[in-house]
């Protein structure tokens, strides 16, 4: 590609997502970049062409400018899920490997795009960040159209990819929780309903206990700082609004 603006770059990419989502013919499109933002053809179908590819996990063999891809890769970062962000990266990973191995040099620049983007998003390290990644990811789709859903759906795999990641987790005490239980005596300490069900394992009634702070706010593992509750009232905690 020769040199193209930036003007020119987000106009690419913007016209790229639009075919790639179904949104725009490709033809038209690169009929808009050449006509309407004075992109050489060959430029505009290398764009549409590269954005598939780095959205399906793809290699793409012609290159773009590395500033070019850090707005690409930021803007997918920004708008997709984190599945279309990996495959962006993958994709980019696959170019790089295949253009330093067939022109026998380091493509310094395109390289520190790739980690400036894998070391910016560790979602793909912690179960905690990938948790907190998944929710984002769902609330992105929720934004969507049913028809877009179901196209990215269908452009997914079906069988998901297993990690291995780390995991912070505190060492709660027993005693704590064994007393707390003991004093709700199977009745939900804030509906006052009883425990939903009794436990397979030991016959007795289902309550989780849930530390009023959080232990990851500094709260203490301490009998006051608890609270016996059914499982709708813990997750309503968790995740329903505050009064």
């Amino acid at each position: 590609m020769g040199r193209i603006t930036k003007e020119q770059v987000s106009s690419a990419y913007q016209v790229s997502k639009e075919v790639f989502k179904g949104n725009l013919d490709r033809k038209k499109g690169i009929l808009i970049l050449s006509e309407k933002h004075r992109l050489n053809k060959n430029s505009a179908k290398d764009f549409v062409n590269c954005f598939k590819c780095m959205m399906e996990g793809r290699i793409f063999y012609r290159a773009m400018s590395h500033t070019a891809m850090d707005h690409f890769i930021g803007n997918i970062a920004e708008g997709f899920s984190s599945e279309y962000l990996k495959n962006a990266l993958n994709a980019l990973e696959k170019h790089i490997n295949y253009w330093e191995e067939h022109y026998k040099t380091r493509a310094i620049s395109m390289r520190e795009v790739l980690y400036k983007y894998r070391n910016d998003n560790p979602a793909f390290t912690t179960a905690e960040s990938l948790q907190l990644q998944f929710e984002k990811d769902v609330s992105k789709s929720i934004h969507l159209s049913s028809t877009e859903r179901l196209r990215n759906i269908g452009r997914s795999n079906t069988k998901p990819e297993q990690l291995t990641v780390i995991s912070k987790v505190y060492m709660r005490n027993p005693h704590v929780v064994a007393e707390r239980l003991s004093i709700a005596a199977g009745i939900c300490e804030r509906c006052k309903a009883k425990a939903p069900f009794i436990r397979a394992k030991d016959g007795t009634p289902y309550l989780e206990v849930h530390h009023k702070q959080q232990l990851s706010d500094d709260g203490l593992d301490i009998l006051e700082n608890t609270i016996a509750l059914c499982p709708n009232c813990h997750r309503e905690l968790h995740f329903g609004k505050s009064d």
